[in-house]
């Protein structure tokens, strides 16, 4: 090999070289942006909730997911296959405030033999959120029901780390009762304060991945939502549209009769 070419190699590498470093550095500041801003833009009244997509094999199958997200929550989930077509699913997340959230949901599975599964669930859940604006100072809190349906497909035990992976869809009508504390607007500073009935539809898909043991794997969810009003469709609900959560998931496979 020449001397030229020798250098031509050499100066290759070094461009190469630098691009790359300055491709992973705008990564990395791009995913540390996006985690700074949606720490700091997590006060809302809902979020994407990261609920556990189980795959219910058979019946007496146990699975508990517990974990946290980066609005920030923890969460749990506990479902469990009563029969051969039949299962419930529970969960509960609370934040960092006064927020929280319960779900309940039965539903019906069916296990394709493939190693998929598809799930439909239709269930109840309420909450409690508490939103601030800096620009005005106030804040907007209140309570909401959600009536849904919810469903899940996807694989287990793939041969790559036992992989189990899938996406949901839920969906339903969304009810909330709101006080509007100066959070559109400055009103004044000790009341009275406005109040919502709000009707209004939510869409929230949701993909996970699971990996590991057999037991006990390692869970990620992703999640986004949004909320269309019925009602009072010039003001908005405050909505996180984006959560990530991470955790552990235990399956506990029961006897099949």
């Amino acid at each position: 090999m020449s001397y030229k070419q020798s250098t031509a190699i050499m100066i290759i590498t070094m461009r190469t070289t630098a691009v790359n470093d300055k491709i992973s550095y705008k990564m990395k500041n791009l995913l540390i942006g996006l985690l700074i801003s949606m720490i700091i833009t997590s006060c809302c009244v809902y979020h994407p909730q990261t609920v556990d997509i189980p795959l219910i094999k058979h019946k007496h199958d146990l699975r508990i997911d517990a974990g946290i997200s980066i609005i920030p929550t923890a969460n749990a989930t506990i479902s469990y296959g009563l029969t051969n077509k039949i299962a419930i699913q529970g969960f509960g997340t609370i934040e960092n405030e006064d927020g929280y959230y319960l779900q309940i949901a039965p539903g019906l599975y069916k296990n394709f033999k493939n190693q998929t599964i598809g799930e439909l669930y239709a269930g109840f859940g309420f909450g409690y959120g508490d939103a601030h604006r800096d620009a005005t100072f106030g804040d907007m809190f209140g309570n909401y029901q959600i009536y849904f349906v919810q469903f899940n497909f996807g694989r287990h035990d793939s041969k790559f780390l036992k992989m189990d992976y899938g996406v949901g869809l839920k969906t339903g009508f969304f009810h909330s009762n709101l006080t509007d504390q100066n959070y559109y607007r400055w009103y004044s500073e000790n009341g009275p304060f406005a109040s919502y009935d709000e009707k209004s539809i939510l869409v929230e898909p949701l993909a996970f991945a699971r990996f590991g043991g057999e037991k006990i794997k390692f869970s990620i969810k992703v999640g986004i939502c949004r909320i269309f009003k019925i009602t009072n469709t010039d003001k908005y609900i405050p909505t996180q549209i984006l959560n990530v959560g991470l955790g552990l998931n235990y399956s506990l496979k029961g006897k099949t009769d």
